[in-house]
């Protein structure tokens, strides 16, 4: 991760919560990838959280008899899940090697695998820690973004609403953020990953920007959410993607 998105992600790491973790959108958009990840590691198994922000997810899986071990290249960030009782270490994913451990599967949320250039790096070093059989499952801030794209056109603010189809901005933090096609993303990953599925994050759960819309509307859109943003049209419209991959 470049100096800049560090500087970034340090500067919001002690309001990211509020921000956004403990937010009605934030927190329906992570149980969906909850949902999703549960069933991939049981109690007593060992796995890597790239890009563990403040340790949201890392506490969750700790929670339910999950050992988690998390990494992130923002030193508040680790602060903050240190401080949660997470076990956190200031290491960058092209870093990973490290690490004297294999793990039995890795996770990466949110988009923490959007601020790196290329994903064929972090395929390679996830390849050598996770085992033959191991789960990963990372989201990724989606190439396209209905919610976004109708949000800003309807306020007439045109760059903002077409700016994923640019592939690579920065940020208002001076974060440099890259939208990975998914076709990039499976070739990355394909040469020690097979794929399991992909499903789409926040559909119609609209992005933490969007604030006028109520809690109980939120609800009712995440319910919507469960039953359909999986499927393969409706997911490549969705706020972030998941994907899971067994390593082969």
């Amino acid at each position: 991760m470049q100096a800049a998105a560090k500087s970034g992600f340090d500067a919001i790491a002690r309001d990211y919560d509020t921000l956004w973790t403990t937010t009605r959108i934030g927190m329906s958009q992570r149980l969906a990838v909850w949902e999703r990840m549960d069933s991939l590691f049981q109690p007593g198994q060992f796995v890597l959280d790239v890009g563990c922000g403040t340790g949201a997810d890392a506490l969750h899986f700790e929670l339910r008899g999950v050992h988690v071990y998390g990494i992130d290249s923002s030193a508040s960030m680790v602060e903050m899940a240190r401080t949660r009782g997470i076990s956190a270490g200031l290491i960058s994913i092209q870093e990973l090697h490290q690490i004297p451990a294999q793990f039995d599967g890795a996770i990466s949320n949110f988009g923490a695998l959007n601020c790196v250039p290329s994903l064929d790096g972090a395929a390679a070093s996830l390849a050598g820690k996770v085992r033959v059989g191991g789960y990963i499952a990372l989201c990724f801030i989606g190439s396209f973004c209905a919610w976004e794209t109708c949000y800003y056109l309807f306020r007439g603010q045109f760059r903002r609403a077409f700016r994923r189809f640019h592939r690579r901005r920065r940020s208002s933090l001076g974060i440099e953020v890259f939208y990975f096609s998914r076709q990039t993303i499976l070739a990355a990953f394909r040469k020690k990953f097979r794929l399991v599925g992909t499903y789409g994050i926040g559909l119609f759960v609209p992005p933490s920007y969007v604030k006028a819309l109520g809690d109980q509307t939120i609800v009712r859109l995440a319910a919507w959410d469960k039953r359909c943003a999986h499927w393969p049209l409706l997911r490549r419209l969705a706020d972030h993607r998941l994907y899971i991959f067994e390593r082969i």
